[in-house]
């Protein structure tokens, strides 16, 4: 079961990453590891800097409802932190994103949707 959830959180990230390129940003590195987690993607647009969290879920009434719960947003800040002190990123604007990837497997279909996250 532990590898089918990451095969299909795997393909999540890549339709992320596709998702993220048609709209503009440019892609810096996915699967950033520190020891507090790991940043799915980094990307910059506009001179800021995304580091983004996907999620790949069934689409339900529920799905997106604390997919990224604020344990996992608190994680991801002190993972930032480390990420711009090992890379050097200086004095740019920092957002925090989310993608939920919401799979109906009976229509074969997937939707995305990209949300900025807060505290």
């Amino acid at each position: 079961m532990a590898r089918y959830r990451k095969n299909i959180g795997d393909w999540g990230e890549k339709l992320a990453t596709a998702f993220l390129l048609r709209h503009g940003w440019q892609i810096l590195e996915r699967n950033f590891h520190t020891p507090v987690g790991e940043i799915d993607i980094v990307a910059v647009k506009g001179g800021d800097y995304y580091f983004v969290e996907v999620k790949t879920r069934k689409d339900t009434a529920l799905a997106t409802d604390l997919a990224i719960h604020p344990v996992k947003v608190f994680r991801l800040r002190k993972a930032i932190k480390t990420y711009c002190y090992r890379r050097g990123v200086g004095d740019v604007g920092i957002v925090l994103a989310g993608i939920i990837i919401l799979v109906d497997k009976a229509a074969k279909t997937a939707k995305i949707r990209y949300v900025v996250l807060r505290d």
